[in-house]
């Protein structure tokens, strides 16, 4: 999990990029953990709802919860903590989104009236707390805080490693879960039991599990496709752990792999030790695409690749920077990213690999260890 001293050194940059504001509020579920490790279980009833930080100019730290989230609120980061009630199994409860916007709004006229320079996340801060600021807010504290999470610090490291590390155990299960005459999610459901056992707690499993001619389109969803001896199945694997992400994939064949399966696979990893050359500070996600692009055009798949080189990992993905071919993006040291190199082709099938690394001053770390390859 996150530390409270990586919070507070997190909430501390935050000023220094806002530093003619008196007062920022935080909405966005994702960002209130980052600033201060309250996490919302997201398969608990709990889970789900408006929930704000309030960072003052003095210093403090205000957490407003619903009254259904006192455990989460007590194991945050914070110097104070404020529950608004919504459902108390005695009476009608309100429309929760609203009524959390009302509770911010009422808490911003009682405690906050007198700040005029006010940040907020302009994409996700409810217009119906509005009414509770003496001044329109000035700043936007989603972009900053976008800037921020590109690099991270250690104890977000730890929890992506965590993450990785739970996620690969959902790989090894692959191998042995995939069979001929079992179904797409008769295969994820074994892979999902395996990562939540590796992670100690449940998990929200996000990811491509699709085999035969769903792979040409480059995944989706398991569905009751039934799996045949010869097929590829891509698992593209990205659960939700502790908050943070992991992003690995593999592509596994039904049965011995054919010979040209094999050499499409020897396309991907060679592209994949392309695109890994040019993982360092200073480099663009276009240089890394590029790279990616180039290794697959020699291989006579350039037409088949059709989506990213990789992109940012993190609390969401995909994120910042961006291994694209018209990227803006620079890679920086403490920056996570992917690699995750596919083809695609009608009328015979798809496969994709990934790993995940860590940008370092000298070049890069992986950070995956699953095996690659069939």
């Amino acid at each position: 999990m996150l530390t409270e001293s990586g919070c507070r050194e997190r909430r501390r940059l935050l000023w220094e990029r806002l530093p003619a504001c008196d007062l920022i509020i935080i909405s966005e579920p994702r960002n209130l953990f980052y600033l201060s490790g309250f996490l919302m279980n997201p398969t608990e009833l709990s889970g789900w709802g408006l929930n704000f930080l309030l960072l003052s100019r003095t210093g403090e730290c205000r957490l407003l919860h619903d009254n259904k989230a006192r455990s989460e609120a007590q194991a945050a980061f914070v110097d104070a903590r404020e529950a608004w009630s919504w459902y108390d199994f005695g009476n009608s409860a309100p429309e929760k989104l609203g009524a959390a916007a009302g509770a911010l709004a009422a808490l911003l006229a009682a405690r906050y009236n007198a700040a005029r320079q006010v940040a907020v996340e302009a994409g996700h801060f409810p217009a119906g707390a509005g009414a509770g600021l003496a001044a329109a807010p000035v700043a936007d504290a989603g972009a900053p805080l976008a800037a921020m999470r590109a690099v991270k610090f250690a104890d977000e490291l730890a929890c992506i490693r965590r993450a990785i590390r739970a996620t690969e155990a959902g790989h090894l299960c692959a191998r042995t879960a995939l069979q001929a005459g079992r179904s797409e999610l008769e295969v994820y459901a074994e892979v999902q039991a395996a990562i939540t056992r590796a992670a100690g707690e449940p998990i929200v499993l996000l990811g491509d599990f699709a085999a035969g001619q769903r792979t040409e389109s480059g995944g989706g969803p398991p569905t009751a496709n039934v799996l045949r001896t010869g097929d590829l199945m891509i698992f593209d694997i990205f659960p939700v752990i502790g908050g943070y992400r992991a992003d690995i994939t593999n592509t596994l064949c039904v049965g011995a792999p054919t010979h040209s399966q094999q050499q499409h696979m020897l396309a991907l990893q060679a592209a994949m030790r392309a695109a890994e050359g040019e993982l360092r500070p200073g480099a663009t996600g276009a240089q890394v695409y590029a790279a990616c692009r180039a290794s697959l055009v020699a291989a006579g798949l350039g037409a088949a690749f059709f989506h990213h080189a990789g992109h940012g990992l993190g609390l969401g993905h995909p994120e910042a920077p961006f291994l694209v071919e018209h990227s803006t993006d620079t890679l920086q040291a403490g920056n996570v990213v992917t690699l995750e190199p596919g083809a695609y082709i009608k009328g015979w099938g798809g496969a994709r690999i990934e790993h995940n690394y860590l940008i370092t001053a000298g070049g890069f770390e992986r950070l995956s260890q699953h095996q690659i390859g069939f």
